[in-house]
């Protein structure tokens, strides 16, 4: 149970961050007022997902640390994992920034955006604090845990902004909007070199902290998940080239590249969605 609420928390974050980050820094006002309808429905949709299973991951946990199913919805547990442990100290103010996020679908339309994609960011990298990064102290902690809030946004940037993409793809076709659609796809395409980077790197660099070694014993399932989980990655960013070098600059004369183009961003979420379930189940696993 808690590998499928992790699951779900993850992605439902970070497509919060991802959509909106895209439409409010990415697509150009006309194009972004005409995306405004779906991503408001998506983020609509996120929100309440993201805080159902925040508070199934709180009950979880406090499953773990007391007596199992009968803690999950003991009030005592609850607010004893809440005050007194530090996943719990972390967790409150997560909370407190999920009912921020709900009083931004309440805000007026022209700054949603603007206010929700810094509160969602904060959501969402706060999710390095409660890690294997957490089971480290001092400065190594410290930097381990800013090391994985970095590349969790990295992550959610990436694949959050992959379903607007996808919709802003099918905007294509509008001669009033093509122009609009073209500038918004090489802003993601040359975002998108600078946060694979990031997430290369900051990758590595947890799974040194992690590990302090590369991965290529697989004698314990942790190490096995990991190595899959680097290899989809690889996959990703393969395909993620291949998108920018040969796909979009056919866009222009070859009307088959949109439908290919989609087709790639679609299997990139695809194996995102994999590689999040990867982590979801060694992420409850002992990082041996």
């Amino acid at each position: 149970m808690l590998i499928f609420v992790r699951f779900a928390h993850f992605a439902a974050t970070m497509l919060l961050f991802g959509a909106s980050a895209f439409l409010w820094a990415l697509a150009p006002a006309e194009l972004a007022s005409r995306l405004a309808g779906s991503v408001g429905r998506i983020v609509g949709a996120a929100i309440p997902v993201v805080g159902v299973t925040a508070l199934l991951w709180l009950g979880l946990e406090a499953g773990l640390m007391g007596d199992g199913w009968s803690a999950v919805v003991n009030p005592d547990t609850l607010f004893g994992v809440l005050s007194d442990t530090a996943f719990g100290r972390v967790w409150q103010w997560r909370l407190c920034l999920v009912i921020v996020l709900i009083a931004s679908v309440m805000a007026r339309r022209h700054c949603r955006w603007a206010f929700s994609v810094p509160v969602s960011a904060l959501l969402l990298a706060s999710l390095g604090l409660v890690g294997h990064a957490n089971l480290q102290s001092g400065l190594t902690g410290a930097l381990h845990r800013a090391n994985a809030g970095v590349h969790i946004l990295a992550v959610g940037s990436w694949l959050g902004g992959l379903v607007p993409f996808i919709l802003c793809l099918r905007l294509h076709g509008d001669p009033l909007l093509r122009r609009e659609v073209a500038l918004t796809l090489r802003r993601f395409s040359g975002w998108g070199h600078f946060v694979v980077a990031i997430i290369v790197a900051t990758g590595f660099a947890n799974t040194a902290l992690t590990l302090g070694l590369w991965p290529i014993d697989v004698s314990s399932p942790y190490r096995v998940l990991l190595i899959a989980k680097i290899a989809i990655v690889a996959t990703m960013i393969a395909i993620a080239i291949l998108n920018r070098y040969v796909l979009a600059p056919r866009l222009k004369f070859d009307a088959t590249a949109v439908g290919a183009l989609g087709n790639n961003v679609v299997g990139e979420l695809i194996l995102g969605g994999a590689a999040l379930a990867l982590v979801s189940v060694f992420g409850v696993l002992e990082p041996i």
